[in-house]
């Protein structure tokens, strides 16, 4: 297990004062890519070999978002590989042990000479021992896109979206979905799938709705082929 230590900060509060959905996603991904940085496989490190680690699902429970000023630590661990798939754990919660959060993901190996998939790297597997899993309910990665959706809006990718790997990054994503959802909607729980790698100078074309008692925020392209699908369920 890694872990790091966090406060919430101002530039990361909503107006409720609690620490914003996207910036507990966002704390994620940090420990994630500090876990990288500190066992000598960092992002930079990968880009240089021309491979990367590409996240293709999230799945967050939040059992309370900390408040302004109050210290937080981050653990994560991988618990499986398999084939291209690297599936990893993160847990959110006080100094004391209060549970705040708790997260699946899945991601995959890339090949960024290829442009594809590829078979995880005997040193990768060597750098991150396996764990058993968190104690959640596991869902698929896959997200059914609801059919009815309605466009609301328009974004162009800008290079402030843009990573090391020239995609937009997961977070920004996750970002400019909760800015759709209705005002004071209390996230519980939040999923997501990245289906298609949007870069500089493609369009987002937003899509929103609701089925089954979710609420849904999807990017698409121009022809309504999903980028990312996000799904929301309110406490």
């Amino acid at each position: 297990m890694y872990s790091c230590e966090d406060r919430v900060s101002y530039s990361r509060i909503d107006k409720d004062g609690l620490l914003g959905v996207s910036n507990v996603v966002d704390a994620m991904q940090d420990c994630c890519l500090f876990h990288s940085e500190d066992v000598g496989h960092s992002a930079i490190l990968l880009k240089e070999k021309n491979r990367a680690w590409l996240v293709s699902s999230w799945h967050v429970v939040f059992v309370r978002r900390p408040k302004m000023g109050e210290v937080f630590r981050v653990h994560t661990w991988p618990y499986r590989f398999l084939g291209i798939f690297g599936c990893r754990n993160f847990l959110m919660e006080t100094p004391e042990k209060e549970v705040l959060a708790y997260a699946d993901s899945k991601w995959f190996y890339f090949n960024s000479l290829t442009g594809q998939p590829t078979r995880i790297d005997a040193g990768e597997l060597e750098a991150y021992p396996t764990e058993p899993p968190y104690d959640m309910n596991y869902s698929s990665r896959k997200i059914p896109c609801p059919q009815n959706l309605s466009l609301v809006e328009r974004i162009a990718v800008c290079q402030n979206y843009l990573d090391t790997n020239d995609h937009v990054n997961n977070g920004q994503y996750v970002r400019l979905a909760v800015n759709f959802l209705p005002i004071d909607y209390d996230v519980a729980e939040f999923r997501a799938e990245f289906r298609l790698a949007a870069t500089m100078g493609d369009t987002l074309h937003v899509r929103t709705g609701t089925e089954n008692g979710f609420f849904y925020v999807v990017f698409t392209d121009e022809e309504g082929t999903p980028y990312f699908i996000s799904e929301f369920q309110e406490r």
